[in-house]
């Protein structure tokens, strides 16, 4: 009896401290750092703030806030981002808005009292794109200027599909619709898709994302920035082969320089193409039907900040470590603490547009008048790459200045002569 009325009186309490939460706001402010104001009261929002249902979030530069909803689940909103609270019902799924920048959502398997668990617990919209979550792990992006919205599953599944027109009034029966449209992609752990208007209407076919990066961004819920982590030595331009990917020496035997540069260019100009190859390997997941949409090569890196995937050249050597292709250094790379794409040689804009970057003489051979060139520019995601670009030339690698002749009249000292002494090592590999 005396077990009874104590299981009694913790439901009881249980469910009252949920009624006083529940009349509190929606969430609860965990972790706040730099200026982040809740738009409508124009309030600074610190650790302790509760946030109600309506609430619309605007993080400044180098700003994060951690949000612990009523049902348990977590929100991260990254730095110049913005997101509305537009409706987080008991018994119906919440929907939430994210008008710019980048939110990381953690969502609990028993979303609160919905009776109906083989529908959405959470929607994730932006003005082109809607997820539906059932608990799971994700991050999405949305770039104000091109309009791409971009999603990576960290654990779980999460349904997209592509809003379109349909922008304003979307209740949870419409989003539901939405994601489990013909058109809407599944997509799983280590998978990314986005919707680019620019490319396709329909959302991109679910791409392997690079697995370093992958691994990065997991770690990060937002709150580590290029600015908070320790900044590397800059990275060297590795060696490049002056043949084309994929063709055999035997072919350009005595080929001269303009013949290999065409060539190179020929291949390079064509890296940027669409892969609608749909018979890859599909990791051990779920095989679904994705003819229709837009396919791109596994293996990139994701421009978060930009919203854009960097595709790996089809021709790119595989890693036999973690089996996908090797990036090259002039495609970009990731910060090893925050996952964010960074890029020495060329600036990416919004647009998809390359714009090379001054870089310190040992950075890349020198051109004819002593001014260091940059690497040929990687291709960008969406369009083919700039022709005014400067163009890295391999053929012309530093040459030692040849030894001073000896003048026949130098007399040598015998002494220095007898003492110097010679090694010579002869590597047969």
């Amino acid at each position: 009896m005396l077990k009874f009325k104590i299981l009694l009186f913790t439901l009881i309490f249980s469910l009252g401290t949920s009624a006083l939460a529940a009349s509190k706001g929606v969430a609860k402010v965990i972790k706040a750092r730099g200026k982040v104001f809740e738009v409508n009261s124009k309030k600074k929002l610190k650790k302790g703030d509760w946030i109600k249902e309506g609430a619309e979030i605007l993080t400044k530069n180098r700003s994060f806030i951690k949000l612990l909803f009523i049902d348990k689940s977590k929100m991260s909103l990254g730095p110049n981002s913005q997101m509305v609270v537009t409706k987080f019902p008991k018994k119906k799924a919440g929907i939430i808005s994210l008008m710019k920048g980048q939110l990381r959502s953690q969502v609990t398997k028993n979303y609160m009292q919905m009776s109906d668990k083989e529908k959405s617990k959470l929607f994730i919209k932006t003005k082109t794109a809607a997820m539906g979550v059932r608990g799971t792990d994700f991050q999405v992006n949305f770039n104000v200027r091109n309009q791409n919205t971009s999603l990576i599953t960290f654990e779980g599944a999460v349904a997209m599909g592509a809003i379109g027109d349909l922008r304003k009034g979307l209740s949870q029966k419409r989003l539901e619709s939405i994601v489990s449209s013909p058109t809407a992609v599944m997509v799983r752990r280590g998978q990314f898709s986005g919707v680019m208007p620019n490319v396709d209407t329909k959302p991109l076919a679910p791409i392997k994302l690079n697995k370093k990066q992958l691994k990065a961004l997991e770690s990060n819920d937002g709150s580590k920035t290029s600015s908070t982590s320790k900044k590397g030595k800059p990275a060297k331009l590795a060696t490049r082969s002056i043949l084309p990917p994929g063709v055999e020496g035997e072919e350009f035997a005595g080929a001269g320089k303009k013949e290999i540069l065409e060539e190179m260019a020929k291949i390079d100009g064509g890296l940027s193409t669409i892969d609608l190859d749909e018979n890859g390997d599909d990791n051990n997941i779920e095989s679904q039907d994705y003819a229709g949409n837009t396919k791109l090569n596994d293996g990139g890196l994701i421009d978060t900040e930009n919203v854009l995937y960097i595709a790996p050249p089809k021709d790119a050597a595989i890693d036999p470590i973690t089996k996908e292709p090797i990036i090259p250094l002039h495609f970009g790379k990731i910060n090893p603490v925050t996952g964010l794409y960074e890029n020495d040689y060329y600036k990416l804009d919004p647009k998809g547009d390359w714009t090379a970057l001054p870089q310190e003489k040992d950075r890349s051979p020198a051109s004819d008048d002593e001014k260091p060139l940059a690497p040929p520019p990687p291709p960008p995601p969406l369009e083919p790459p700039p022709q005014d670009a400067p163009q890295f030339d391999p053929l012309e690698p530093p040459q030692l200045p040849p030894p001073p002749d000896r003048e026949p009249d130098v007399e040598i000292n015998p002494q220095l002569e007898k003492k110097t002494r010679v090694k010579f090592i002869f590597n047969n590999q």
